[in-house]
Protein backbone atom coordinates (compact mmCIF):
# COMPACT_ATOMS: atom_id res chain seq x y z
CA UNK A 1 0.00 0.00 0.00
CA UNK A 2 1.64 3.61 -1.18
CA UNK A 3 1.40 6.17 0.97
CA UNK A 4 2.85 9.63 0.62
CA UNK A 5 6.50 10.24 1.40
CA UNK A 6 5.76 13.44 2.49
CA UNK A 7 3.20 16.50 2.82
CA UNK A 8 2.46 19.94 2.03
CA UNK A 9 0.40 20.71 5.17
CA UNK A 10 0.32 25.18 4.43
CA UNK A 11 -0.29 27.52 4.45
CA UNK A 12 -3.21 28.22 2.12
CA UNK A 13 -2.41 31.21 -0.32
CA UNK A 14 1.28 30.92 0.15
CA UNK A 15 2.29 29.22 -2.91
CA UNK A 16 1.19 25.76 -1.87
CA UNK A 17 -0.62 25.24 -5.49
CA UNK A 18 3.24 26.27 -7.07
CA UNK A 19 5.04 24.38 -5.24
CA UNK A 20 3.10 21.63 -6.01
CA UNK A 21 2.80 21.83 -9.68
CA UNK A 22 6.30 22.54 -10.01
CA UNK A 23 6.91 18.91 -8.17
CA UNK A 24 4.62 17.31 -10.47
CA UNK A 25 7.23 18.05 -13.19
CA UNK A 26 9.46 15.64 -11.58
CA UNK A 27 9.41 12.52 -12.94
CA UNK A 28 10.80 11.23 -9.53
CA UNK A 29 8.00 12.82 -8.10
CA UNK A 30 4.69 11.35 -7.88
CA UNK A 31 1.92 14.15 -6.96
CA UNK A 32 -1.80 13.25 -5.88
CA UNK A 33 -4.40 13.95 -7.48
CA UNK A 34 -7.32 16.06 -6.55
CA UNK A 35 -3.93 18.37 -4.90
CA UNK A 36 -5.70 18.79 -1.36
CA UNK A 37 -7.43 15.21 -0.25
CA UNK A 38 -8.10 17.14 3.15
CA UNK A 39 -8.16 13.03 4.32
CA UNK A 40 -6.64 13.62 7.75
CA UNK A 41 -8.90 16.47 8.76
CA UNK A 42 -12.04 16.33 7.11
CA UNK A 43 -14.11 13.50 9.45
CA UNK A 44 -16.47 12.26 6.56
CA UNK A 45 -13.00 11.75 4.18
CA UNK A 46 -11.19 9.97 7.15
CA UNK A 47 -13.83 7.54 7.66
CA UNK A 48 -13.34 6.47 4.37
CA UNK A 49 -9.93 4.30 5.60
CA UNK A 50 -6.63 4.10 4.61
CA UNK A 51 -7.42 2.27 1.99
CA UNK A 52 -9.31 4.77 -0.06
CA UNK A 53 -6.35 7.40 1.08
CA UNK A 54 -3.34 4.70 0.04
CA UNK A 55 -5.42 4.80 -3.43
CA UNK A 56 -4.40 8.23 -4.15
CA UNK A 57 -0.84 7.04 -4.61
CA UNK A 58 -1.76 3.33 -6.20
CA UNK A 59 -0.64 4.84 -9.78
CA UNK A 60 2.97 5.88 -8.39
CA UNK A 61 6.23 3.94 -10.19
CA UNK A 62 8.75 2.25 -7.74
CA UNK A 63 11.05 4.62 -8.61
CA UNK A 64 8.94 7.80 -7.40
CA UNK A 65 8.39 9.16 -4.04
CA UNK A 66 4.75 10.33 -3.44
CA UNK A 67 3.23 13.74 -1.62
CA UNK A 68 -0.26 15.51 -1.31
CA UNK A 69 -1.09 19.15 -0.39
CA UNK A 70 -3.69 19.46 1.94
CA UNK A 71 -3.69 23.01 3.34
CA UNK A 72 -6.36 22.44 5.50
CA UNK A 73 -3.51 20.43 7.82
CA UNK A 74 -2.51 23.69 9.92
CA UNK A 75 -6.20 25.06 10.06
CA UNK A 76 -5.78 24.62 13.81
CA UNK A 77 -7.93 24.97 15.84
CA UNK A 78 -10.61 24.64 13.44
CA UNK A 79 -8.92 20.74 12.56
CA UNK A 80 -8.09 19.55 15.34
CA UNK A 81 -7.16 16.11 14.62
CA UNK A 82 -5.24 16.64 11.49
CA UNK A 83 -2.05 16.65 13.00
CA UNK A 84 -2.46 13.76 15.49
CA UNK A 85 -3.71 11.31 12.84
CA UNK A 86 -0.97 12.03 10.28
CA UNK A 87 1.43 11.25 13.13
CA UNK A 88 -0.26 7.98 13.70
CA UNK A 89 -0.55 7.05 10.22
CA UNK A 90 2.33 8.18 8.87
CA UNK A 91 5.14 8.71 11.79
CA UNK A 92 8.31 9.09 9.82
CA UNK A 93 6.59 11.38 7.02
CA UNK A 94 8.49 14.46 5.67
CA UNK A 95 6.59 17.97 6.25
CA UNK A 96 7.14 21.14 4.20
CA UNK A 97 5.28 24.33 5.73
CA UNK A 98 5.49 27.62 3.23
CA UNK A 99 4.49 31.02 4.81
CA UNK A 100 4.18 34.39 3.84
CA UNK A 101 3.20 37.77 5.09
CA UNK A 102 0.47 36.74 7.41
CA UNK A 103 -2.06 40.26 7.03
CA UNK A 104 -1.63 39.81 2.97
CA UNK A 105 -2.29 36.08 3.78
CA UNK A 106 -5.06 36.01 5.56
CA UNK A 107 -7.03 38.85 2.73
CA UNK A 108 -5.98 36.57 0.11
CA UNK A 109 -7.83 33.72 1.95
CA UNK A 110 -10.80 35.72 1.98
CA UNK A 111 -10.45 36.71 -1.79
CA UNK A 112 -10.01 33.52 -2.42
CA UNK A 113 -13.21 32.22 -0.56
CA UNK A 114 -15.01 34.95 -2.79
CA UNK A 115 -13.37 33.62 -5.98
CA UNK A 116 -14.39 29.68 -5.16
CA UNK A 117 -17.83 30.71 -4.59
CA UNK A 118 -18.24 32.42 -8.11
CA UNK A 119 -16.13 30.08 -9.73
CA UNK A 120 -19.18 27.86 -8.60
CA UNK A 121 -21.66 30.44 -9.26
CA UNK A 122 -22.36 29.16 -5.37
CA UNK A 123 -22.74 33.26 -4.22
CA UNK A 124 -21.58 35.80 -7.28
CA UNK A 125 -22.27 38.82 -5.42
CA UNK A 126 -19.88 39.89 -2.26
CA UNK A 127 -21.80 39.70 0.49
CA UNK A 128 -19.08 40.81 3.01
CA UNK A 129 -15.66 43.18 3.89
CA UNK A 130 -12.91 41.87 4.48
CA UNK A 131 -13.79 43.41 7.94
CA UNK A 132 -17.28 41.57 8.66
CA UNK A 133 -15.71 38.57 7.56
CA UNK A 134 -12.60 38.21 10.00
CA UNK A 135 -14.95 39.58 13.09
CA UNK A 136 -17.11 35.88 11.86
CA UNK A 137 -14.94 33.84 11.45
CA UNK A 138 -11.69 32.93 12.91
CA UNK A 139 -9.61 30.65 10.48
CA UNK A 140 -8.92 33.35 8.42
CA UNK A 141 -6.35 34.99 11.17
CA UNK A 142 -5.51 31.61 12.84
CA UNK A 143 -4.21 30.41 9.39
CA UNK A 144 -1.79 32.86 9.57
CA UNK A 145 -0.62 32.41 13.28
CA UNK A 146 2.11 30.36 11.86
CA UNK A 147 4.15 29.36 15.27
CA UNK A 148 0.90 28.44 16.70
CA UNK A 149 0.06 25.79 13.95
CA UNK A 150 3.78 24.37 14.20
CA UNK A 151 3.32 23.94 17.49
CA UNK A 152 0.28 21.40 17.10
CA UNK A 153 3.03 19.10 14.87
CA UNK A 154 6.43 19.72 16.60
CA UNK A 155 5.22 18.17 20.27
CA UNK A 156 4.39 15.24 17.53
CA UNK A 157 6.75 14.95 15.16
CA UNK A 158 11.18 16.30 15.30
CA UNK A 159 12.42 18.56 13.79
CA UNK A 160 13.86 17.04 11.62
CA UNK A 161 10.72 15.69 9.64
CA UNK A 162 9.92 19.27 8.36
CA UNK A 163 10.86 22.08 5.93
CA UNK A 164 10.39 25.38 6.34
CA UNK A 165 9.68 27.75 3.69
CA UNK A 166 8.75 31.26 3.13
CA UNK A 167 6.41 32.33 0.31
CA UNK A 168 9.71 34.87 -0.44
CA UNK A 169 11.75 32.26 -1.34
CA UNK A 170 10.04 30.76 -3.73
CA UNK A 171 9.11 33.56 -5.71
CA UNK A 172 12.54 35.16 -5.48
CA UNK A 173 14.57 31.79 -6.03
CA UNK A 174 12.51 29.42 -6.93
CA UNK A 175 15.12 27.03 -8.64
CA UNK A 176 16.83 26.90 -5.70
CA UNK A 177 13.87 26.52 -3.30
CA UNK A 178 12.92 23.48 -5.34
CA UNK A 179 15.99 22.11 -5.05
CA UNK A 180 16.16 22.43 -1.25
CA UNK A 181 12.56 20.53 -1.32
CA UNK A 182 14.11 17.68 -3.36
CA UNK A 183 16.76 17.39 -1.41
CA UNK A 184 14.38 17.54 1.81
CA UNK A 185 11.65 15.07 0.46
CA UNK A 186 13.68 11.94 -0.72
CA UNK A 187 17.82 11.73 -0.96
CA UNK A 188 16.83 9.74 -4.03
CA UNK A 189 15.37 12.53 -6.13
CA UNK A 190 17.44 13.98 -8.68
CA UNK A 191 17.57 17.56 -7.51
CA UNK A 192 19.63 19.35 -9.97
CA UNK A 193 16.68 18.93 -12.67
CA UNK A 194 15.66 22.31 -13.84
CA UNK A 195 11.86 21.95 -12.95
CA UNK A 196 11.73 26.38 -13.35
CA UNK A 197 12.74 26.67 -16.87
CA UNK A 198 11.99 29.87 -19.03
CA UNK A 199 9.08 30.44 -16.79
CA UNK A 200 8.56 30.18 -13.13
CA UNK A 201 5.03 29.44 -11.87
CA UNK A 202 2.55 31.63 -10.73
CA UNK A 203 -0.63 29.22 -9.57
CA UNK A 204 -3.67 30.85 -8.69
CA UNK A 205 -3.01 34.72 -9.04
CA UNK A 206 -6.11 36.48 -8.04
CA UNK A 207 -6.06 38.91 -11.33
CA UNK A 208 -6.33 36.26 -13.91
CA UNK A 209 -9.57 35.70 -12.43
CA UNK A 210 -10.48 39.17 -11.32
CA UNK A 211 -9.97 39.84 -15.38
CA UNK A 212 -12.46 36.99 -17.03
CA UNK A 213 -15.00 37.70 -13.76
CA UNK A 214 -15.20 41.47 -14.87
CA UNK A 215 -15.53 40.76 -18.26
CA UNK A 216 -18.22 38.41 -17.75
CA UNK A 217 -20.38 40.84 -15.36
CA UNK A 218 -19.37 43.88 -17.69
CA UNK A 219 -20.78 41.69 -20.87
CA UNK A 220 -23.88 39.90 -19.44
CA UNK A 221 -26.58 42.55 -19.99
CA UNK A 222 -25.40 42.50 -23.62
CA UNK A 223 -26.19 38.87 -23.51
CA UNK A 224 -29.26 38.77 -23.09
CA UNK A 225 -30.41 40.27 -26.10
CA UNK A 226 -31.64 38.09 -28.53
CA UNK A 227 -29.46 36.99 -31.11
CA UNK A 228 -26.69 39.70 -30.02
CA UNK A 229 -24.22 36.55 -28.22
CA UNK A 230 -24.29 34.68 -31.75
CA UNK A 231 -23.35 37.31 -33.29
CA UNK A 232 -20.58 38.79 -31.28
CA UNK A 233 -19.48 35.10 -31.55
CA UNK A 234 -18.58 35.20 -35.66
CA UNK A 235 -16.96 38.82 -34.65
CA UNK A 236 -12.96 38.34 -34.74
CA UNK A 237 -11.56 38.07 -31.35
CA UNK A 238 -9.62 41.54 -31.68
CA UNK A 239 -13.03 43.08 -32.59
CA UNK A 240 -14.84 41.89 -29.04
CA UNK A 241 -11.63 42.81 -27.39
CA UNK A 242 -12.25 46.17 -28.41
CA UNK A 243 -15.54 46.22 -28.09
CA UNK A 244 -15.09 45.30 -24.30
CA UNK A 245 -12.51 47.83 -23.88
CA UNK A 246 -14.78 50.30 -24.56
CA UNK A 247 -17.43 48.84 -21.79
CA UNK A 248 -14.81 48.79 -19.80
CA UNK A 249 -14.92 53.12 -19.50
CA UNK A 250 -18.19 53.74 -19.10
CA UNK A 251 -19.82 54.22 -15.87
CA UNK A 252 -21.49 50.89 -15.11
CA UNK A 253 -17.87 49.31 -14.78
CA UNK A 254 -17.86 51.03 -11.46
CA UNK A 255 -21.07 49.61 -10.13
CA UNK A 256 -19.98 45.60 -11.47
CA UNK A 257 -16.84 46.31 -9.81
CA UNK A 258 -18.67 47.34 -6.35
CA UNK A 259 -20.89 44.34 -6.91
CA UNK A 260 -18.93 41.90 -7.65
CA UNK A 261 -15.40 42.68 -6.43
CA UNK A 262 -13.75 41.94 -3.03
CA UNK A 263 -13.14 46.17 -1.31
CA UNK A 264 -9.42 46.70 -0.41
CA UNK A 265 -8.40 46.08 3.59
CA UNK A 266 -8.99 49.38 5.44
CA UNK A 267 -5.75 51.05 6.56
CA UNK A 268 -6.79 50.92 9.97
CA UNK A 269 -7.12 46.93 9.51
CA UNK A 270 -3.81 46.42 8.12
CA UNK A 271 -2.76 48.28 11.09
CA UNK A 272 -4.64 46.26 13.97
CA UNK A 273 -3.54 42.97 12.24
CA UNK A 274 0.11 43.85 12.15
CA UNK A 275 -0.12 44.62 15.64
CA UNK A 276 -1.55 41.25 16.42
CA UNK A 277 0.60 39.37 14.28
CA UNK A 278 3.84 41.03 16.19
CA UNK A 279 4.42 38.56 18.46
CA UNK A 280 4.00 35.59 16.91
CA UNK A 281 5.91 36.77 14.46
CA UNK A 282 8.84 37.27 16.78
CA UNK A 283 8.55 33.93 17.93
CA UNK A 284 8.61 32.07 14.57
CA UNK A 285 11.40 34.04 13.61
CA UNK A 286 13.41 33.16 16.88
CA UNK A 287 12.48 29.40 15.88
CA UNK A 288 13.44 29.51 12.43
CA UNK A 289 16.22 31.84 13.11
CA UNK A 290 15.09 33.58 10.59
CA UNK A 291 14.38 37.84 9.95
CA UNK A 292 11.31 38.46 9.46
CA UNK A 293 10.90 42.31 10.58
CA UNK A 294 9.42 42.95 6.85
CA UNK A 295 6.29 41.55 8.16
CA UNK A 296 6.11 44.45 10.82
CA UNK A 297 5.42 46.29 7.40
Amino acid sequence: MRLPDFIIIGAAKSGTTTLYQYLCRHPQVYMSTPKEPEFFARDERYAMGMEWYASLFSNAEPHQVCGEASTIYTRWPQFPEAAPRISKALPTVKLIYIMRHPVERAYSHYVQRIKNAQNTRRQLEVQETFEQRIKKESFFLDSSDYMKQIEQYIKLFPKESFLFILMDDLIKNPADTICKVCNFIFIGVDNGMDLVGEKAIAANQAAYHKEWFMRSRITAPLKKIPGLAGAAALLPQGVRDGAYQVLRQLPYRQQVEQKYLPQPMLPETRQMLLARFREPNQKLAEFLERDLSHWDK
